[in-house]
């Protein structure tokens, strides 16, 4: 099968894939009855192992904001806990996701999301995929020996118009900042000196070493830019991707479309167990242990947007099972297994034989 082709940007080695499943207009329109809107994160491409996929929160807990042509509120809340799909009256919306809140410059504290609009019509349905592109800008200082030296009583101050931050000799984390003019400043003797200004924007993080050259040059303080963390990839189309590889996981609305794979993984939240053919609980005490639902959102409750998955007797059905770990209720998981047009009524993954949290 082959893949859309999509861009990968990397801040601190993060990928972007842009995937966009909607036709997007800049018109706002009004039609006679309703359409239905999705939301979906995009992830894929991110490479494993980064610091930037690790200061990546789980999308669930990212904030979801949906408002119409008329800036009125649609919806505003945490994304997990948001219906998998909107009905709403034709006409241009704009869809934004946050990370967390990002109001003052803070350490170690990169914002993720996007904004798209779409236009959503009357009797059809459209997809919009967001993705976790680095909102914010970050600074890191390197403070060298020969500027230790020279101001050994000083300190450092970084400024910017949404407020400022003290940055230690020995800070080794990254301050973060809203895109624009940043200022680095010496606090030495109740004196403040100014010794650069640098006008960030967003995904970029700037690397910058200060070091001092005493004697003839009678203190004179040098600047030298290290790197420019804000590297953009090229373009790269992935053709018969390989989704028995857990990098490639599916969605768990993907997998009807990928019945024809023999083994695939996919990437859900434990949700209820089905008790029969088109019978599903979704709420415990749990009393069938030989399969559990994955579903969309960790509060998934409608069968149109679950998967089952078999669990066959052994480790994986003793670990997994919500009969014997009801608090595995809502926890993420992807899982191994090979795709079934029809199990219990639902598509889902026969004889799954990994997973990992």
């Amino acid at each position: 099968m082959k893949a859309l082709p999509y861009f990968k940007t990397a801040v601190y080695g993060l990928a972007v894939s842009a995937l966009v499943l909607s036709s997007v207009s800049c018109q706002s329109f009004r039609q006679s009855g309703n359409g239905e809107l999705l939301v979906r994160f995009n992830t894929e491409g991110l490479p494993q192992g980064t610091r930037a996929q690790e200061q990546i929160p789980d999308t669930d807990d990212f904030v979801l904001d949906i408002v119409d042509s008329d800036s009125r509120t649609v919806y505003n809340g945490r994304f997990g806990d948001s219906p998998e799909s909107f009905s709403l009256s034709a006409g241009a919306y704009t869809v934004s996701a946050w990370s967390a809140e990002f109001e003052s410059p803070e350490f170690d504290s990169p914002q993720w999301g996007d904004t798209q609009t779409v236009s959503v019509k009357a009797g059809g349905s459209i997809a919009t995929t967001l993705e976790c592109t680095q909102l914010n800008c970050g600074l890191r200082l390197l403070v060298e020996d020969s500027f230790r030296q020279a101001f050994p009583d000083g300190s450092l101050l970084v400024k910017a118009r949404e407020g400022e931050l003290e940055y230690s000799y020995d800070e080794s984390r990254t301050a973060f900042f809203k895109s624009g003019s940043v200022n680095v400043c010496l606090l030495d003797a109740e004196e403040e000196q100014s010794l650069f200004t640098r006008t960030l924007e967003p995904r970029q993080v700037l690397s910058v070493k200060l070091k001092a050259d005493i004697g003839q040059m009678n203190g004179r303080i040098s600047i030298q830019i290290d790197t420019t963390r804000n590297y953009i990839g090229g373009e790269y189309c992935y053709d018969d991707r390989d989704y028995s590889l857990i990098e490639n996981a599916l969605k768990v609305d993907e997998l009807k479309d990928h019945l024809g794979e023999s083994t695939v993984w996919v990437e859900g939240y434990i949700v209820g167990v089905a008790t029969g053919t088109s019978k599903f609980s979704f709420t415990p005490p749990f009393e069938k242990n030989t399969n559990i639902l994955l579903g969309l959102r960790s509060n998934t409750s409608q069968k149109e947007w679950c998967i089952s998955a078999e669990l066959r007797s052994g480790a994986i059905r003793d670990e997994l099972n919500l009969v014997d770990n009801p608090n595995l209720k809502g926890r993420k998981v992807t899982i191994k297994g090979s795709p079934a047009s029809s199990y219990f009524g639902i598509p889902g993954l026969k004889a799954v034989s990994e997973y990992q949290f």
